[in-house]
């Protein structure tokens, strides 16, 4: 590490659970944050700011005065911007370190494998069903471990699914009928 890393990550490098052999994995690793709003937003930042060294941030939406209130990875100077040009200038403002990837279109299922396959771990930070379920088929597929979070209204959940195991639950383990874990999106329901 440079003069310039071994202050960034100083604080990091003082932990023994990371150390500099941990700092240098989190740089060489490699993280898909699928959906750049409430929840993608505040885990973009601090994977940023932790050194990972490349972000792929997948969001087809545009900045808008609602998202603003949860939204912190964007401001009001963004409004109608994509939500990935917003969220990769903020990431580099943050840390100009990380190599940041932007998709600014809705992730189809061969996209989601490939870059499944291309990355460390898979974040899915969006708020549907059909997306969600999508997403943990790439993921078994690419054989990568899958962090769901969700908020709906004023509840939120967190679940890592790791499917370098074969024998790991998946997202239809914990819903088997898709229709039973269909809830209203944040437009809907509120959050």
């Amino acid at each position: 590490m440079d003069p310039a890393q071994l202050e960034r990550y100083s604080r990091h490098l003082l932990l023994p659970e990371i150390d500099f052999a941990g700092q240098q994995q989190l740089m060489n690793s490699s993280v898909l944050i699928v959906g750049a709003g409430g929840l993608g937003s505040p885990a973009a930042m601090y994977l940023a700011a932790s050194g990972i060294g490349h972000l792929v941030l997948a969001d087809h939406d545009h900045v808008d005065l609602g998202n603003l209130q949860r939204q912190l990875l964007h401001s009001t100077a963004d409004i109608g911007r994509p939500k990935t040009e917003s969220g990769r200038d903020r990431l580099l403002a943050i840390n100009p370190e990380v190599r940041v990837e932007t998709i600014a279109v809705r992730l189809d299922r061969e996209t989601m494998t490939k870059k499944a396959a291309e990355v460390s771990v898979v974040l899915d930070a969006t708020d549907n069903f059909e997306t969600r379920f999508a997403l943990n088929l790439a993921c078994i597929a690419a054989g990568k471990p899958l962090v769901l979070g969700a908020a709906a209204r004023l509840q939120g959940q967190l679940t890592v699914f790791d499917h370098r195991r074969d024998d790991s639950p998946c997202l239809t383990c914990l819903y088997p009928d898709e229709e039973d874990a269909d809830t209203p999106d944040c437009v809907a329901g509120g959050v």
